[in-house]
């Protein structure tokens, strides 16, 4: 589970994605950001976190919500694994309290289990 859901992993996977379905390089994301080149680049390959300042000027750059950059690609649903799934989530997340902070825990706790409830 761990090796799945790295916050670093996730974010990094979704600055890139955002970025690319936005249509822009690395260099423009950088120039809307207003960070470098070299920072974005280490950012989507998961070498270095971000300051939650860094991650507000990416999502607006990216014309997202910040929360998005948080919400890991899950596997479509099926009646077996939806409890199991749902279950998994909420015990990484309660794991790693300390580092996403009890808004963000909670916040993700909802919004998880309402997606896999539907």
């Amino acid at each position: 589970m761990e090796e799945n859901f790295s916050i670093r992993k996730i974010v990094a996977k979704n600055v890139k994605k955002y970025r690319k379905l936005n249509n822009l390089t690395q260099e423009n994301l950088a120039e809307a950001a207003n960070i470098s080149n070299t920072y974005v680049a280490n950012i989507e390959c998961g070498q270095t976190w971000v300051s939650d300042k860094t991650l507000e000027k990416i999502a607006v750059a990216l014309h997202i919500d910040i929360y998005l950059l948080f919400l890991p690609d899950l596997p479509e649903k099926n009646e077996e694994s939806s409890v199991y799934k749902r279950e998994e989530i909420i015990s990484y997340l309660n794991n790693r309290e300390k580092e996403l902070g009890t808004y963000i825990k909670n916040f993700f706790s909802e919004t998880f289990s309402h997606i896999l409830k539907d």
